[in-house]
Formats: structure tokens, C-alpha cells, sequence
């Protein structure tokens, strides 16, 4: 072995270990657009996390305002009031899931808490469809501000169209223009419902006046 043999280093072995590291500078320079895009994306999650916080913490302390104006008795009043509205709707909600399981008659069952519409009868599910719900929000109608929201307990059709399934106090189950309410991007009116278009037009000739909407 003639001297110096040893210090030779094997090409493959020198590849091998040569890795180079791209540092944070050269892959902002190589993605411009794409470090732009996550910069603002950041931004507006956080500036959305601000307002959120923000709207809480004045609802907060408009609640300790306005309790902090009350006597003991009102505050206590209004405490029981609370708990007992929230009570009746817990009750109305299971009350509705259950009669919707044994109801012998067709009817609609909306789960809210799972985004679907079931076709049912006597628990036994005839088509299972996704939905969409319209937010609930005040409406300014003249001097009076009118809360709309998703009703909950058990409502009637009162009248079937081709495109709706209006029930009793006005909220409507709506029809999209896509087939599969997933390729739907549209907005939807307060208190409502959408499904897909082929969800309603396979639906709607079993759909009668007086028919039983349970909103769970």
C-alpha cells in the first residue's frame, strides 16, 4: 500500500455526507408567493382571534353592568329565569330526538348537532341527507330587532314546492342548485335550511301538508 493511501477519501462516502441545509432567507426567496400567502393568512387568524376576544370581553362586561345595576332580588329572578329557559329547551331538544324515533307516521328528523336530514319512519332511516343551516342572527324589522334562529322541537309543513319545504313559523328547508349541498359555496338565509338538489327532488313526492319536522 504506497503512503498516503489512507488519506485518500472515498468519493461516494464525501457525496454521502455532503448535505446542505437551505436556510429560512433562500426558501423565502425561492417561494415568494407562497410565504406571502401564509404571512397573510396568519395575520387575518389572528386579527379574527382579536375581534372574537374583543366582542367577548365587552359582552362580559356589559353582563356585569347591567347586573351591577340589579338588586339582589332582580339578579336572582333573572338567574332562575335563565336556568329555566335553558332547561325547557334541553327538555323540548330530547323530547323531539325521542318522538322523532318512535313517530309511526313518515316524517323529517334535522339533526343540528350532526348537519343531516333523515327520512324516517318508526326509527327506520328511508334516506340520510347532509345539510346546511343558515346563521341565526337579529333582524332589524323598523324600530323592532327579531332573532332568527334554527326553531328546535317539533314543527308542520305547511306547503311544498319544488325548490322549498316551508314549515309552520316560516322557517324553510330550500333546495340547492348543486346536486350535492357539499359543492354548494352560497349563502343562506337566516333560520334556514339547504340540502341538495337531488336530496329534494328524491324526497319531495313523499312530502305532504301537516307532515311532522323534528329539529333535534
Amino acid at each position: 500500500m504506497s503512503p498516503g493511501t489512507d488519506d485518500r477519501r472515498d468519493p461516494a462516502k464525501g457525496r454521502e455526507g455532503d448535505r446542505r441545509r437551505t436556510s429560512w432567507s433562500d426558501f423565502r426567496r425561492a417561494y415568494p408567493g407562497f410565504v406571502a400567502t401564509l404571512v397573510i393568512g396568519l395575520i387575518l387568524l389572528l386579527s379574527i382571534d382579536g375581534f372574537l376576544v374583543h366582542k367577548r370581553r365587552a359582552y362580559d362586561g356589559e353582563i356585569v353592568r347591567l347586573r351591577g345595576e340589579m338588586t339582589e332580588a332582580e339578579r336572582e329572578k333573572t338567574d332562575a329565569i335563565v336556568e329555566s329557559e335553558q332547561d325547557k329547551a334541553r327538555i323540548a331538544i330530547e323530547l323531539a330526538r325521542r318522538q322523532a324515533k318512535i313517530e309511526k307516521s313518515l316524517h323529517l328528523s334535522v339533526a343540528i348537532d350532526s348537519g343531516k336530514i333523515i327520512l324516517e319512519r318508526e326509527g327506520a332511516v328511508l334516506r340520510d341527507m347532509p345539510a346546511r343551516f343558515g346563521p341565526e342572527r337579529m333582524i332589524t324589522q323598523g324600530a323592532d330587532s327579531i332573532p332568527v334562529v334554527i326553531p328546535r322541537g317539533q314543527r308542520t309543513v305547511v306547503n311544498v314546492t319544488d325548490d322549498r319545504i316551508v314549515l309552520e313559523g316560516g322557517t324553510a328547508i330550500e333546495a340547492s342548485r348543486a346536486d350535492a349541498i357539499a359543492s354548494d359555496t352560497t349563502g343562506i338565509p337566516p333560520g334556514n335550511v339547504r340540502i341538495g338538489r337531488a336530496d329534494m327532488d328524491a324526497i319531495r313526492p313523499n312530502l305532504s301538508e301537516g307532515m311532522r319536522v323534528y329539529f333535534y
